[in-house]
C-alpha cells in the first residue's frame, strides 16, 4: 500500500489498534508438558520478541486434548490453563503489542504418543491409520464447543485477537481440502460444505466472545496438485476466503493448507532473503511462494490482510507492504532467528540484525533449535532458554 508505513498505527475492528504492522506469527516453541500449561521458558521467549511488533500472536494452542500437535504443546482446554495465559497475555502488553493467540486443532496430523493417549480424529477415513476415528456428527459439534470454550479462556486471559487455525492440513484444512474430505453430508462435497467446519467455528466465536475480541483465520488458501484426484485450488481458496469475509471473519491470515502450489514463483532474486555473505545483508526479494498467495486475497477483500513468507528484513517487509501483499506483514523466522528483529527494525538499526540463513530442508528451530545458525552466531539461547 503505498504510502503507508510499516510502522504506522492500525486501526482493526472491535475498537482494536495497532501501534505498527509488523507481526509475529505463532510459531511454536514446544516448551509445555502434558498438562498444556504456560511456562517460563514461553513467557522469557515472548518478552524478548514482541518488543517492536504490533500484534503477537500466540503459538498453535490446541482446543482438545485429542488435537494436541505435540506433547509438548501448550493448551487452552482446561480452566486451569487460563492463570498462565493471563500472565503471558500480559507480558505481550507490557511490550507495546497487542496479544493475539492461535486455536489449533491437529485433527489427523498427529497420533496417540503425541496426544498423551488420547485418540486423533478425522473428517474421512486416513489410509495405514487404524489409531483414529472418523469423526460423527456429534464429534464435530463437540469440537466447535470446544473452540468456543477456548475462546472463551482466551478472551478472560486478556488476549484481544483469536486466530482460528485453517492451515497447513490440521483440522480446518482437512474439512476443506477436498483431497482429505471424502464426506457425503453437510460437512463434506461442495465448497460450501467442505467450508462450514470453519464458519460454524468463527460464528460460534463471534457469539461467544461479543466485542471482547477480534476473530481471525489462518487459512490455507491453496495446496499442490497431487497429480490425481481432487485438492484445493487458489479459486476455491479465495472463494473460501470471500465466502468467510461475508459471514462476518474480521480479519485473515494467508498460508496455504499444508503444501504450496508447484505454479508459484519460487527463484528469489540474485540477492534475496538467502543467506548473506560475510559481511552483508541480504536484499529484499519478495518472490517468496507463500507470499504470493497473499496478493490475489489482499486484492479481493477488505478485512485487514495478514502476508507471511520469507521476509528477513525490514526492507522487504517495507516493500511487501508498498506492493500490496497485505495490511499487515509477519516474519516469523526473522524474530526467531533474533529476538530483537522487530525492534531493532523500528529503531532503524538493522545493521545489528542476525538474519536467517533460511535453513533447508527445515528451519533449525523447529528441528534443533540450539542449531539455529543466526542464533549461535549472535551468542542467543534458543527460544525460550
Amino acid at each position: 500500500m503505498p504510502g503507508i508505513s510499516i510502522y504506522s498505527p492500525l486501526d482493526l475492528p472491535r475498537g482494536q489498534t495497532l501501534q505498527n504492522r509488523l507481526v509475529m506469527p505463532p510459531l511454536v516453541i514446544w516448551k509445555a508438558g502434558q498438562d498444556g500449561l504456560v511456562t517460563e521458558a514461553h513467557l522469557r521467549h515472548y518478552s524478548q520478541t514482541a518488543p517492536g511488533c504490533g500484534l503477537v500472536i500466540v503459538e498453535a494452542t490446541a482446543v482438545s486434548p485429542e488435537g494436541r500437535l505435540a506433547a509438548t504443546q501448550l493448551g487452552l482446554f482446561s480452566d486451569s490453563q487460563i492463570p498462565g495465559m493471563r500472565r503471558l497475555a500480559r507480558r505481550i502488553r507490557e511490550a507495546g503489542a497487542l496479544p493475539g493467540i492461535q486455536l489449533h486443532h491437529a485433527g489427523a496430523r498427529t497420533n496417540l504418543e503425541k496426544t498423551w493417549g488420547a485418540t486423533p480424529v478425522s473428517p474421512s477415513p486416513v489410509p495405514d491409520r487404524d489409531d483414529l476415528r472418523v469423526l460423527e456428527e456429534e464429534e464435530i459439534h463437540r469440537i466447535l464447543d470446544d473452540f468456543r470454550k477456548a475462546a472463551e479462556r482466551a478472551v478472560e486471559a486478556g488476549f484481544a485477537v483469536l486466530e482460528v487455525h485453517g492451515a497447513h492440513g490440521f483440522l480446518g484444512s482437512q474439512f476443506l481440502s477436498p483431497r482429505t474430505n471424502h464426506r457425503t453430508d453437510r460437512w463434506g462435497g461442495s465448497l460450501g460444505g467442505r467450508l462450514r467446519f470453519l464458519g460454524e467455528i468463527l460464528a460460534g466465536l463471534r457469539a461467544t466472545v461479543g466485542d471482547a475480541a477480534l476473530v481471525s483465520c489462518r487459512l490455507g488458501v491453496a495446496e499442490a496438485d497431487p497429480g490425481e484426484g481432487p485438492f484445493l485450488t487458489q479459486a476455491e481458496g479465495l472463494a473460501a476466503a470471500q465466502e468467510l469475509a461475508r459471514q462476518g471473519l474480521e480479519m485473515i491470515h494467508v498460508s496455504h493448507g499444508g503444501s504450496l502450489p508447484r505454479d508459484l514463483p519460487r527463484d528469489l532474486p540474485p540477492e534475496g532473503n538467502s543467506a548473506p555473505k560475510s559481511g552483508s545483508l541480504p536484499g529484499p526479494g519478495l518472490a517468496d511462494p507463500l507470499l504470493q498467495l497473499a496478493k490475489p486475497v489482499k486484492a479481493a477483500l477488505t478485512i485487514p490482510v495478514i502476508a507471511i513468507g520469507g521476509i528477513t528484513l525490514p526492507e522487504a517487509a517495507r516493500n511487501a507492504l508498498d506492493q500490496s501483499y497485505g495490511d499487515l506483514i509477519a516474519a516469523g523466522r526473522a524474530l526467531l532467528a533474533d529476538p530483537g528483529w522487530a525492534q531493532k527494525s523500528r529503531d532503524g538499526t538493522n545493521r545489528s540484525i542476525q538474519v536467517c540463513r533460511q535453513c533447508q530442508p527445515r528451519c533449525f528451530h523447529y528441528t534443533d533449535p540450539p542449531r539455529c545458525p543466526a542464533r549461535k552466531a549472535a551468542g542467543i539461547a534458543p527460544p525460550g532458554e
